[in-house]
């Protein structure tokens, strides 16, 4: 299996994008613009299968990483796992190099720094904003939360390889 993992965060201060009005009249989004409010998410997704998958965390940590890379083995068990992921410092240390000795099976390559593009997931975060949080307002943390994990079941195995094609 090779698999691309990455994490984001969505904060409630709504991202604007464009949007048709009427000429002369000016749109708006409603926001109480807090930006202090934040929904982290890890994802991962698969391009071969166009399977995919998110887990909500705290915040981007060695804790949550090692979280998502739990879900992965469970998820691909008795397979072998090589997992692409950008060189953040919870993707390092001796925690996950104690757990990666511990599952064989599972190698975690680094993509190069400052290549965001190379890395599949962000093609999903960057159709994830787009199409659910643009132009849009969320009273709390909880509704947003609840936007994106249903956007993101709504996604098939064939949106999955639109939005990433392997050429």
């Amino acid at each position: 299996m090779v698999l691309f993992e990455d994490e984001t965060g969505f904060s409630l201060h709504p991202k604007l994008g464009r949007i048709w009005a009427k000429r002369g009249s000016r749109p708006f989004v409603y926001t109480r613009s807090q930006h202090q409010k934040r929904l982290n998410i890890f994802g991962w997704i698969d391009l071969v299968q166009g399977s995919h998958g998110i887990t909500k965390w705290i915040s981007g940590n060695t804790d949550g990483f090692i979280q998502v890379l739990r879900k992965i083995i469970y998820r691909f068990k008795g397979k072998t796992i090589d997992l692409w992921v950008d060189n953040a410092r919870w993707h390092k240390g001796a925690r996950v190099e104690e757990f990666i000795i511990e599952h064989s099976f599972l190698h975690i390559h680094y993509l190069p720094p400052y290549h965001p593009e190379l890395n599949y997931q962000e093609r999903l975060w960057h159709a994830m904003r787009y199409e659910e949080t643009t132009n849009v307002y969320f009273e709390t943390i909880s509704d947003l939360d609840h936007a994106v994990f249903k956007r993101s079941q709504r996604w098939k195995p064939k949106k999955i390889k639109e939005l990433c094609p392997l050429i």
